[in-house]
């Protein structure tokens, strides 16, 4: 510590110090030593605060702690002065423009941050923004400063200091941020006035007399309004307010010289404008309608590289995007797009305002050296504009509101529903009409195709709110009629979109999750910043287990105890057979063992994932588990069936007429009704309500008066909500309706003839015979049917089930899936488990990321990702929207996997899979030698009896058989019928060596699991043609044949690949250097076996994994061999 340079505040002393470590100077605050609870509270949310704080213009934390005295103390970067001593040295700025880029809008976007991470600083003033020698700002002091969640619990609280006048009035508004709006306000008023503010009322003098432009005066007059509620509600909204303004003054500013760009425009520009090329005249007078308010451009980027294309330029006008490519004149007009409001807002974020100085002709002007330098001014300020968003993303100062990013994933949506919806187009409507269930739509122009069997749904064209939909019944012209449902509240001015079904749920849901992420309103607003900077992730706290409900090996420990202790996300990277699904069914149980009233998410990309972790959890005795799926049943595994909701919800309507028949077994044995006519009665009671339902949905009308009595319980829930397609709750009631008819059918012994058609009159006659007429009877008539609507309310009504659904612990499904039931979506959820990660695109696995408070992830960024090959394989659609690969193929694992701190992330490389010798060549080829293989033991005679664990038949020898077939017409599949042959021949040596004994499966008396694998469509094909015939030839092999992208997530006794290319040019396609994880995926299925059939001398000649897989083999005798394949 020095005898210099201390200062001292409100709260204690600042003094100047050296960091031993790197002799760096240092500022130790020591907080006022009282001892008393305020100081304490103080010295802590500082300490928090500032360490989970990583910005450029705030004040660096070092590290905190108390001394020998006892007194807290926190050490930060030392800067020598502040702002308050620059305004005592130098006066007041004299230019707004200068102190816009110098103080306010660093200040403001450092405040933004912290507000985006939930912390209110509300002590702002001049003397607590710090200034560096270098000029940079730092702001400082969070003594006072509140994080969401905290509360005052004293009498004496942090919020009653505060420093006039940038303290409000009202010092504590409800309203969260406009505090610290205020004081920013306040602050850069002071900046621009030449005498020292005192009061509010110097506050609201000044504003007016400074001398700044009319658009900053409105924004500070704002910030500074006395009623909170009329200020900006935050500092991002200040920020993007005062950038606004801040991009028009220098557009304004720029336009003094006239810049005329001379435009020519090519048939098809004239065609996407007015639908025919040849009317150039009319194109032209709607492109300059377009361009005369604000106009934005930015260059094209290159699909590859995402690097600007400056030779092509969109220009983004009212509701149309023009592309224009520069030529030696001036500019072509390519290509001409109306766009929807939102998209162009996009493009306005990103891009540049052009200055009003900027003209368009598409006459030849009269000075044409003029238009040529327009047009490379043009290109000149958009390189400038670029080059300054590289240098800020560069110094991390770049768009702390991300937008641009949640842009980007908003686009690829776009894209894909486009990508879905084919060459149908929106179509605008001015007027509509509705008649039950059809609706007429008047059209904005009319239409020449035929619409007759197409379906379409209505979407507000400002808000992209989706409405109902329809097949198109009749079309003339202008006119449609779409025979639908949910024809309430569409705008009177909208857009017809095309319909695709489960897809548009599907993106609907993934736009939803980007939506509320961005927006803030998440289950926890911080996700936004955590995926904007997942560096700044808190590290995990590992809890200490002492009661393992499983046997772990010491790395899947770690992992447990990390996730548990995890504040933020934690990510496990978990390569083939390395316990995956035993790690998550440990996580939930002492997840839930920790915190018994604690619900977790477990969903995945994949159904088999989603069941497996269940499967592990429901064998281990574990309860309130339900599996959220479609009304298909067949996705989701046998063992896990009776999880799913409506199963579970069968089952308590099940116990609850077995209390019913209880209850009711008195009076029915005083009317001398037998127990078995009572079930029948009960049974039918409910069969007649579930009739009549299935009636109403069949016909699609629900009459009211025909619904079953409310019950207090049903009416305190309220009215059901459900999106459930009216198909599919038909499906579930004739399900339940002949389960009832079974069950009445049972009980009953023929002593009464039911038919599965009877009526719900009939059903309700068949009631009324088995009770009889008799006083005793009829009163238990009357409870019968209160007690089959109600049985039938909880087998069926969708607001039990979120009463239900409420009571669990663990929900599982598929990550767009699981919210196909509404109720699940009003569910406090406090960890989500993504499985299989890096197979769900970004924002597939946004979807229950965003509902969670906490998020752990498990995958493997060596495995497949998402197929998105339609996508990337279309120019057109990635150069319309702005999109590059690396946008389309960037996971959220991927994300997290790169930025995460290494504290956030472990590696599980305990593998128990593959045997050692196929686990070693995994390990070394795949994942750096970092996996340890614990099967040693293989099946008994494998070696002997057909070959090393890790065989190679090489086809070199087959001469000019062992190419592949070149795909025929237009197809791009491959197949290679020699491989298919010496494929067959192995299965056949395995077969005869497991007849005869020489090779003893795993499961004695079963039948060994053989993945036959390859990576074409074509071979897969040639592959099943000839294996049925053998088949029953091959009794003691259970074959499936499979590509390499289906097969990701399977595991086999032995694997056998097919590498099917080998050619005179080199090409590998599929499985060439940048598909590497294909092979990953392909050769790490087996437990036992696994045999490559292929051409060893072709692969030795290509680039990639599979060459330093062969490598491999060849330098590993003692556990791989190669032979050469049989003529």
């Amino acid at each position: 510590m020095l005898e210099v340079g201390s200062r001292t505040g409100s709260f204690g002393v600042v003094r100047k110090g050296i960091d031993r470590r790197d002799g760096s100077f240092v500022a130790v605050k020591f907080i006022n030593s009282q001892a008393d609870e305020l100081s304490h509270r103080v010295f802590e949310r500082e300490r928090r605060t500032l360490k989970d704080l990583s910005h450029p213009n705030i004040v660096p934390y070092r590290d905190s702690g108390i001394d020998e005295t006892g007194s807290y103390y926190i050490v930060l970067d030392w800067v020598e002065r502040n702002l308050d001593d620059l305004l005592s040295d130098a006066g007041p700025w004299q230019s707004w423009d200068r102190l816009a880029k110098e103080i306010a809008l660093p200040i403001v976007d450092a405040m933004a941050y912290t507000h985006l991470k939930q912390v209110e600083h509300r002590d702002l003033k001049p003397a607590n923004i710090l200034i560096t020698s270098s000029g940079v700002l730092m702001l400082a002091d969070f003594g006072i400063s509140k994080i969401r969640g905290d509360f005052e619990e004293t009498t004496n609280t942090v919020a009653d200091w505060h420093s006039r006048p940038y303290a409000p009035p009202e010092i504590n508004a409800d309203i969260r941020y406009v505090r610290d709006v205020y004081s920013l306000g306040v602050l850069l008023i002071q900046c621009m006035s030449p005498s020292r503010l005192k009061t509010w009322d110097d506050v609201e003098q000044a504003v007016l007399d400074i001398g700044v432009p009319p658009e900053i005066r409105r924004i500070l007059t704002a910030c500074v309004a006395r009623v909170p509620g009329d200020r900006p509600k935050n500092a991002s909204d200040l920020l993007a307010a005062l950038t606004a303004a801040q991009k028009y003054r220098v557009a304004n500013a720029a336009a003094a010289s006239p810049k005329p760009i001379w435009l020519r425009i090519t048939g098809k520009a004239a065609a996407g404008l007015t639908g025919a090329p040849e009317k150039r005249l009319e194109a032209q007078a709607i492109v300059q309608a377009n361009l005369t308010g604000d106009v934005h451009a930015t260059f094209l980027l290159d699909r590859d590289s995402g690097e600007p294309q400056r030779d092509s330029i969109f220009i983004i006008g009212d509701s149309w995007r023009f592309n224009i490519k520069s030529d030696a004149d001036g500019a072509v007009m390519v290509s001409a797009r109306q766009m929807e409001l939102d998209a162009l807002e996009g493009y306005r974020r990103r891009g540049l305002l052009l200055p009003k100085s900027y003209s368009w002709t598409f006459h030849r002007p009269a000075n044409l050296e003029a238009a040529k330098q327009a047009m490379a001014d043009l290109i000149h300020g958009l390189d400038e504009f670029y080059a300054e968003k590289a240098e800020q993303i560069a110094a991390g100062t770049v768009d702390r509101a991300g937008d641009d990013l949640f842009d980007t994933w908003l686009r690829i949506l776009t894209a894909r529903e486009e990508l879905a919806r084919g060459e149908k187009k929106p179509l605008p409507y001015k007027a509509f009409k509705v008649r039950r269930r059809e609706a007429t739509f008047t059209l904005a122009e009319p239409v020449e195709q035929d619409l007759i069997n197409t379906e379409w749904r209505v979407k507000d064209q400002y808000t992209d709110r989706r409405f109902g939909w329809g097949e198109v019944v009749e079309h003339d012209g202008d006119t449609v009629v779409i025979l639908g449902n949910r024809w309430e509240s569409i705008p009177d001015r909208g857009v017809l979109i095309p319909h695709i079904g489960p897809d548009e749920v599907a993106i609907g849901r993934q736009r939803e999750a980007v939506m509320s992420v961005k927006s803030g309103t998440a289950a926890r607003p911080e996700l936004r910043e955590l995926l904007l900077q997942p560096e700044t992730a808190s590290a995990p706290t590992p809890v200490e287990v002492t009661d393992w409900s499983r046997d772990l090996d010491q790395r899947k420990q770690e992992a447990v105890s990390a996730a548990l202790g995890a504040k933020d996300v934690y990510l496990v990277q978990g390569p083939p057979g390395t316990g995956k699904t035993s790690f998550i069914a440990e996580l939930v149980e002492q997840c839930l063992l920790a915190k018994p009233d604690a619900r977790v998410l477990i969903a995945s990309q994949t159904n088999v994932a989603v069941d497996n972790a269940l499967e592990k959890l429901d064998q281990g005795g574990f309860v309130r588990l339900v599996r959220l799926a479609s009304a298909d049943q067949s996705r989701v595994s046998e063992p896990v069936r009776h999880l799913l909701l409506d199963a579970q919800m069968r089952k308590w309507a099940q116990s609850v007429r077995r209390k019913a028949e209880s209850y009711l077994s008195a009076q029915a044995e005083a009317a001398g009704i037998s127990g078995s006519h009572l079930r029948a009665a009960l049974a039918l009671q409910q069969l007649a309500t579930t009739v009549r339902e299935i009636r109403a949905l069949q016909s699609r009308v629900v009459e009211e008066e025909e619904l079953p009595e409310q019950t207090e319980l049903t009416t305190a829930l309220g009215a059901s909500d459900s999106t459930t397609s009216v198909q599919e709750r038909a499906d579930a009631l004739i399900d339940l309706r002949d389960e009832l008819f079974e069950e009445a059918q049972a009980a009953l012994a023929g002593d009464l003839t039911l038919a599965l058609s009877m009526s719900s009159e009939e059903a309700l006659h068949a009631v009324d015979a088995l009770v009889g007429e008799g006083t005793e009877s009829r009163a238990l008539l009357t409870h019968l049917r209160l007690q089959g609507q109600w049985l039938q309310r909880i087998a069926s009504d969708q607001r039990l089930a979120a009463t239900f659904l409420d009571q669990v612990s663990v929900i599982a499904g598929t990550c767009t899936g699981f919210l196909r039931h509404p109720a699940v979506r009003h569910l406090d959820i406090d960890v989500c488990i993504v499985d299989e990660a890096s197979r769900a695109t970004l924002t597939e696995a946004l979807v229950p990321v965003s509902r969670a408070s906490r998020w752990i992830f498990v995958g493997d960024t060596n495995q497949l990702p998402p197929t998105d090959e339609e996508l990337l394989r279309s120019k057109e659609l990635l150069d319309e929207h702005q999109l590059t690969k690396a946008d389309i193929q960037e996971t959220l694992f991927q994300r997290l996997a790169t930025h995460l701190p290494e504290h956030s992330q472990i590696l599980l490389n305990q593998q128990y899979r593959m045997i050692r010798p196929i686990g070693d060549m995994i390990s070394s080829c795949f994942y750096g030698g970092e996996l340890v293989s614990h099967r040693q033991t293989g099946l008994s005679g494998y070696v002997q009896a057909y070959g090393k664990p890790v065989l190679w038949i090489d086809t070199s020898s087959l001469g000019g058989q062992r190419r592949e077939s070149a795909p025929q017409g237009t197809a791009t599949s491959y197949a290679n019928r020699a491989e298919v042959r010496v494929l067959t021949d192995r299965l056949k040596v395995l077969n005869k060596a497991i007849e005869h004994n020489l090779i003893q499966p795993a499961k004695s008396g079963t039948p060994l699991d053989v993945l036959v694998i390859a990576p074409y469509v074509s071979q897969v094909t040639e592959l099943n043609v000839q294996l049925a015939a053998m088949r029953q030839r091959l009794p003691y092999l259970a074959i499936t044949v499979m590509s390499v992208d289906a097969v990701q997530g399977r595991e086999s006794d032995v694997a056998m690949l097919s590498i099917t290319r080998s050619n005179s040019a080199g090409q590998l396609g599929f499985l060439g250097a940048d598909y590497w994880r294909r092979i990953n995926v392909a050769l790490s299925r087996a437990r036992y076996g696994l045999t490559i059939v292929g051409d060893a001398g072709f692969i030795k000649g290509t680039p990639g994994a599979l060459r330093n897989v062969l490598s491999y083999i060849e330098t590993h005798p003692d556990d791989c061999e190669i032979r050469m394949a049989d003529r």
